[in-house]
């Protein structure tokens, strides 16, 4: 998959949180309240099994988490259980430390359990444990039971329409909703306007569709394959907005989204040959300098179109 270092993730996090829709988890936690109401059990309640695909360093947990905690209604009898899946085991390794010093950060208790952390406190009962698995070909292999609620973020416009269909008829089979967020949709809004910005966003959307190792990534088409996918499985979709918005005091992060963009233009414009990289090279060189001083002199703000996702089994 895709190569991601951990300070990039740590970046992006912020940006992230506010984007995404709480209206989106909200539905979802109706409709695990109602399921549960629906299967009444003697005794304590089953904990809700989370599945994190491409948990990256855990970013994902510890927004949505809380979210579905006892403050929700879906957490007030039972614990949560998060297996968190990438195929990076060095950003594995970063996740319970990240995780844990978020929790205590929260006045909440972590138990090291070997396998993983507990997180315990008031409108808390955690368990997490990570899990490495090569996705591109461990579809079969994911520990997968009925209802468990399956979550990602960023993670669908890097794998193919064939991937992508796969998980969705193993989740619609066995009755697991999804929370798919942050899928970029190829929109990019940036301020103040450049003459190359079109020219630089469609070669950065072209790269996007390459192999990213789970087959010709569908990039900015991930949406659009995702509806048609639901649609095909049975499985209810409902879709919010989930933008970055970038302004001038987070430099940081935009320097490095601007240098990924020029880097993947590159790449791109060097794949169309050498008569028409030249030209390409030296457009993406000036608009490349024209970004970043607009962003030193804090005149840059940038918008990135992304959509959260959720997924109901109608069964």
């Amino acid at each position: 998959m895709g190569e991601f270092s951990a300070e990039w993730l740590a970046l992006r996090e912020p940006a992230d949180s506010r984007a995404r829709s709480d209206r989106l988890v909200g539905r979802l936690v109706q409709w695990l309240v109602q399921r549960r109401g629906e299967q009444p059990a003697p005794g304590p309640a089953e904990p809700l099994r989370v599945l994190d695909l491409g948990c990256g360093t855990g970013a994902n947990l510890r927004w949505l988490a809380p979210r579905l905690g006892p403050q929700s209604g879906v957490g007030r009898s039972f614990q949560q259980v998060w297996t968190c899946v990438d195929l990076d085991t060095a950003l594995l390794a970063e996740l319970p430390q990240r995780t844990a010093a978020w929790a205590e950060g929260l006045g909440l208790r972590v138990v090291d359990q070997g396998d993983g952390i507990q997180i315990q406190g008031p409108g808390m009962d955690l368990r997490v444990r990570t899990l490495a698995l090569d996705l591109a070909t461990g579809l079969g292999h994911l520990p997968l039971n009925p209802g468990t609620l399956v979550v990602a973020s960023a993670l669908l416009d890097l794998v193919s329409a064939t991937w992508l269909e796969g998980l969705l008829r193993i989740c619609a089979g066995a009755g697991c909703p999804l929370l798919l967020a942050l899928t970029y949709d190829g929109r990019v809004v940036i301020a103040p306007a450049h003459p190359s910005d079109g020219v630089l966003i469609d070669l950065v959307n072209a790269h996007q569709r390459r192999d990213k190792g789970l087959g010709p990534a569908l990039g900015p088409r991930a949406p659009e394959q995702l509806a048609y996918s639901a649609a095909r499985l049975g499985l209810a979709l409902q879709v919010a907005p989930s933008d970055w918005r970038l302004g001038p005091e987070e430099s940081a992060t935009q320097a490095e989204l601007i240098d990924g963009w020029a880097g993947a233009a590159r790449e791109q414009a060097l794949a169309a040959g050498p008569d028409e990289a030249v030209g390409l090279l030296a457009e993406i060189a000036l608009w490349h300098r024209a970004r970043m001083a607009a962003l030193a002199a804090r005149r840059s703000h940038i918008r990135v179109g992304h959509q959260d996702a959720l997924l109901l089994p109608l069964h």
